[in-house]
């Protein structure tokens, strides 16, 4: 993806050079005498440093002084996959780790793989470094990634990578034969699977004959451990030379569509970690961001401002919660630099919003942004979801009401931020009381976006931005996808990720139907079909996500999670 430039300006390609000599922090070692592994990202350069997730794995492989992790992004057309620190091929790789979080991007990692001399399907490999993948994408469903993939981690990469590498820097692990490696990694190392063990024939609605697999949780406050923090800044990424850290994991709301359920319960980092985490800073107005899915949800937000403030720390956060927001913590916010917020709604209208348990309403919003236009926000990003369940024109309209509405606060202050609409597409997620909610097609998902295009249009002066529909579509087939789902990532990497044509060789999977004349994927998801991403146990299981279902029907917002947690809901703190 074209990046900005050190100092901003025109958009451009960098070369690997200006790559390099831009970034502080990498870590380069000599390979000798040390376990080699390739850090893969299924994306471009700008995305991959854009994720404290694959950054905070690369700084904890390379604490091992006897490791040395090199990264590799997807190369331009026509070039090979070359890690960026030695610019060596996968195939001279010890180990390769993939970092999988989005369901389209997962084609790539058969591109990398193919175009560093390592052939992408598991069968046809023989001497070739062990695969390991991990991510919330595979995670919460590791179907689409079976044939592809030797051993799949579900669960929190802190609380399996140490254990991973201590089996490694063995010298007797490492003559081991593949299958010896992987018997001992699935016996040291929770939360494991391993694709050769599970039936690759496993077809939508039959249940393979396997236990499921409880995915590994990092145990909280954890000892020895400190918040992930991005070892290494560049300007040629979303978030130009901010050191990212994570302040809190999980999220105590549980918005009935959102994957982040898979991460309950909420934990928050304790503020003395956090602050150990970041160091000391480097210069005076250096960029912090402050990563969570509920930043002011942190028991001492206010507190972790205040001393960012002091040390001469600029600041910005990922997003926040309206609720949440209060005059004292949007003037502190203010004071550390934040110019931009994003927020969610997600829905326009109070029905919708019960639905989807977005315990806010049309006043708490409206109120929010009177806060933060008052307070001198220079831009103000509004996050919006279409085709949820039970969705009808009149909540589309709701969306385009609400947002005259905030435009029309916001402007009546001297100081009027950029109003900013964002408009994702709902997209049914594993392990989510949405879960069984069914997919809609690309035409229905067109004529929504038309409908919400033409009336934000009419009220002028709002940049707007749509997730193209199309990719929701393919997001959800392999989403919730069995064993055949790897045709879909295999008809994307033919196609060099162009979706419409690989969407069109898979097309046929939408058009079959049972003998009741159901679809898995357009209709609900009948209760007596075995729902493939079960191989997978997560802490709120499916007894809870099916009391969510229903709330959900009945239009009942449920309560979030307590600040102590251990309320017994869901029963994630139990386990």
């Amino acid at each position: 993806m074209p990046s900005r430039g050190p100092k901003g300006g025109r958009f451009h390609e960098p070369s690997v050079e200006e790559l390099l000599a831009a970034e502080r922090g990498a870590i380069f070692k000599e390979p000798g005498g040390r376990i080699r592994i390739g850090l893969v990202w299924p994306g471009s350069y700008y995305t991959g440093m854009s994720s404290l997730g694959f950054l905070s794995i690369y700084a904890l492989m390379n604490a091992n002084p006897r490791v040395v992790a090199e990264r590799f992004f997807q190369p331009p057309p026509g070039q090979m996959a070359l890690s960026l620190e030695s610019r060596t091929r996968l195939e001279g790789f010890d180990l390769i780790a993939i970092s999988l979080s989005l369901e389209n991007d997962y084609w790539i990692c058969l591109n990398i793989l193919s175009k560093g001399r390592v052939n992408p399907e598991r069968s046809q490999r023989r001497g070739e470094p062990l695969v390991i993948a991990g991510g919330v994408g595979i995670w919460a469903n590791p179907w689409p990634l079976i044939p592809f993939i030797d051993l799949i981690l579900l669960g929190e990469g802190e609380a399996q990578w140490p254990l991973i590498l201590k089996l490694y820097v063995d010298p007797l692990f490492m003559v081991a034969t593949k299958a010896e490696k992987l018997r001992l990694l699935s016996e040291n190392v929770p939360g494991t699977l391993i694709p050769s063990h599970w039936p690759e024939v496993v077809l939508i609605g039959e249940a393979p004959l396997k236990k499921p697999v409880r995915p590994a949780i990092l145990t909280w406050s954890p000892r020895g451990y400190l918040p992930p923090t991005s070892p290494i800044i560049t300007p040629y990424t979303e978030f130009s030379d901010v050191r990212l850290v994570e302040i809190s994991r999980g999220c105590p709301y549980g918005c009935r569509f959102c994957l982040v359920n898979i991460y309950r319960p909420h934990r928050a980092w304790p503020k003395n970690k956090i602050f150990k985490a970041l160091g000391k800073p480097k210069k005076m107005g250096e960029a912090v961001g402050l990563v969570s899915p509920a930043i002011a949800d942190h028991p001492e937000i206010e507190s972790i401002l205040d001393m960012l403030k002091d040390q001469g720390r600029i600041v910005s956060v990922s997003s926040l919660r309206l609720t949440s927001l209060t005059e004292n913590l949007t003037r502190k916010l203010l004071s550390v630099g934040v110019k931009g917020l994003a927020v969610a709604p997600e829905a326009g209208s109070q029905r919708l919003r019960d639905v989807i348990n977005k315990a806010i309403t049309e006043e708490e919003i409206l109120s929010s942004c009177r806060l933060l236009s008052e307070s001198g926000l220079r831009k103000l990003k509004l996050y919006f979801m279409i085709g949820l369940p039970t969705e009808t024109n009149e909540d589309l309209q709701a969306i385009v009401d609400l947002c005259e509405k905030i435009q029309k606060s916001v402007r009546a202050k001297t100081y009027a931020p950029k109003l900013v609409v964002s408009v994702a597409i709902f997209c049914p997620k594993p392990h989510t009381p949405f879960e069984t909610a069914p997919l809609l097609v690309e035409s229905k998902l067109l004529e929504k976006a038309e409908f919400l295009q033409k009336g934000l249009r009419k009220i002028g002066g709002v940049e707007l931005k749509i997730d193209p529909p199309i990719w929701s579509l393919v997001q959800g087939l392999l989403a919730r996808g069995g064993a055949e789902s790897a045709d879909l990532v295999r008809a994307l990497w033919s196609e060099n990720g162009r979706t419409k044509a690989a969407y069109r060789k898979y097309k046929a999977l939408l058009a079959e139907r049972d003998k009741y004349g159901r679809n898995y994927f357009l209709d609900s998801w009948p209760k007596e079909k075995y729902m493939p991403w079960r191989v997978v146990s997560v802490a709120a299981g499916p007894d809870f996500l099916a009391a969510e279902n229903q709330l959900a029907k009945e239009g009942v917002v449920s309560p979030p999670c307590p600040p102590e947690n251990f309320c017994g809901r869901c029963g994630a703190c139990r386990k």
